[in-house]
């Protein structure tokens, strides 16, 4: 077992030697489950840095490998992103990432005094509304919900643009009661959301929009391999989703999630990533046939139960949007 001090220690380290490389980064701290003490999911983690940097970032985001346990995902920040710190109270992704983050390195106190102006009314009604509202307003984006009458969407919508808007939606329901997720504990995080809301349909919806709670043990297993194998195929360090740093990090987390009977959880993030696979991937490719025979499996595989899964997914939006307003009128937000 990874102790959570060796993995702050990793972090310290990390920070240590990007600082000393490049100057003009002036704050790190670390966010994401390790600093939230969350416990391992299938003992392996990414460790979520913060870069702050004075000069315009290298790089927004930087995966590394650390072991098949650990990677590194760096993601840089302008100085310019906090200048404004008070309106970040309302932004889905900064605002919870501003307010509860481990300190690395702060020797100026640029990051300290941003905190300090978003931090101070981040569980107000109204910041905790706003926030839900804006994931609630992206996951329509991806699903084209709310055109103008006669304007066509700028492009179709596919199966990643309808996982991002389940991403979203889910992290809608989850800001009402926590700080979002991003990947493996995206599902967790919403069921136990769902239950302090007392809102079982958000968490069960969500669940049922890929029928994954019908697959057998067996089944999950055999989705697992054929995942695996496709992400070793299309990987690509280019690609923050499915970087190789990520395999061993995703591998051990659907394990983990399967062998506790809960498949379901992880097959949004399956499907996520192995479709950004296959755009690295020739169409005579296994992966490709084994892709189709898994969305035949999930009920996806033809354009009208594909358009089914879309419209269905609309509906859970809008049924995300009903339970932040519920929760709003009764806060007062």
């Amino acid at each position: 077992m990874i102790e959570r001090e060796t993995l702050l220690k990793l972090a310290r380290d990390t920070a240590k030697q990007y600082m000393t490389a490049r100057r003009s980064i002036v704050s790190a701290y670390l966010t994401g489950s390790v600093a939230a003490n969350e416990p391992l999911l299938g003992e392996a983690t990414d460790l979520d840095l913060i870069f702050i940097d004075a000069d315009p970032p290298p790089t927004p985001r930087e995966v590394v490998r650390l072991s098949d346990q650990v990677a590194l995902d760096i993601q840089y920040r302008s100085k310019a992103d906090y200048a404004h710190p008070k309106d970040l109270r309302g932004h889905p992704w900064l605002g919870p990432e501003l307010a509860e983050p481990i300190f690395i390195s702060d020797s100026s106190h640029f990051f300290e005094l941003a905190q300090s102006s978003a931090r101070g009314q981040f569980h107000r009604p109204d910041f905790v509304a706003a926030r839900a509202r804006g994931f609630a307003a992206w996951a329509r984006e991806e699903l084209h919900v709310g055109l103008f009458p006669g304007m066509a969407p700028s492009s179709p919508v596919t199966i990643a643009s309808l996982c991002r808007s389940l991403l979203y939606a889910a992290n809608a329901v989850i800001t009402l009661t926590g700080f979002p997720g991003a990947g493996r504990r995206l599902v967790m995080k919403l069921e136990t959301a769902a239950k302090k809301l007392g809102r079982a349909d958000v968490y069960d919806d969500f669940s049922a929009v890929w029928s994954a709670d019908t697959l057998t043990a067996a089944e999950a297993r055999q989705l697992l391999a054929d995942w695996a194998a496709a992400y070793r195929a299309g990987q690509s360090p280019a690609a923050e989703l499915i970087h190789p740093a990520r395999r061993t990090i995703y591998e051990r987390g659907f394990q983990a999630q399967i062998q506790a009977d809960r498949v379901s959880d992880a097959v949004w993030l399956m499907l996520y990533t192995w479709q950004a696979c296959l755009q690295n991937l020739p169409n005579d490719s296994p992966a490709v046939d084994a892709w189709v025979d898994w969305l035949q499996r999930l009920g996806s595989a033809s354009s009208a139960e594909f358009a089914a899964k879309v419209e269905q997914a609309r509906v859970y939006a809008a049924l995300v949007d009903e339970a932040i307003e519920t929760w709003a009128e009764k806060n007062g937000a």
